[in-house]
């Protein structure tokens, strides 16, 4: 991805930060299933927390991890709150997380919410305190990351 398509990422991105609210994103996750809704909502305290943006751009990385090849710029250290990527070729994530963006919720209940939806990325943890696992909507990642 190139400077202008990325720019252009972030603009279309920027427009859809309005419909990344819990509400919404939960009412979409839950297929207008209201026991799910709310359980998203009420006892998982579901909350939006980044977008990630794949880029091929040569970038200041703050973290490289060798186990799934991607370099990663923190969403925290972006002005923008942006969590940047640059998957290596041989990355194991299916193609909807290396060339798409992707959307980031924190989640309650973690272990609870893992078992509700289809996972596409299996459960890690990033971080000792920290677990994260991708599914796949319409097309792009869903993270959710443990509170």
């Amino acid at each position: 991805m190139n400077r202008r398509e990325m720019l252009s990422a972030v603009a279309a991105l920027g427009a859809g930060m309005v419909l990344a609210d819990a509400v919404k994103a939960a009412d979409s996750l839950s297929g207008q299933d209201p026991e799910l809704k709310k359980w998203l909502l009420e006892e998982c305290a579901m909350e939006f927390n980044h977008v990630g943006i794949v880029t091929d751009q040569d970038l200041e990385w703050d973290t490289y991890l060798d186990n799934i090849k991607v370099h990663i710029m923190e969403y925290e250290n972006d002005p923008f709150g942006i969590e940047w990527l640059k998957f290596e070729d041989d990355a194991p994530f299916p193609e909807c997380i290396r060339k798409r963006p992707h959307v980031a919720f924190k989640v309650a209940n973690f272990d609870e919410v893992v078992k509700k939806f289809k996972i596409i990325v299996p459960v890690s943890n990033p971080r000792p305190w920290m677990k994260t696992c991708f599914i796949e909507h319409k097309g792009i990642g869903v993270e959710f990351i443990s509170k």
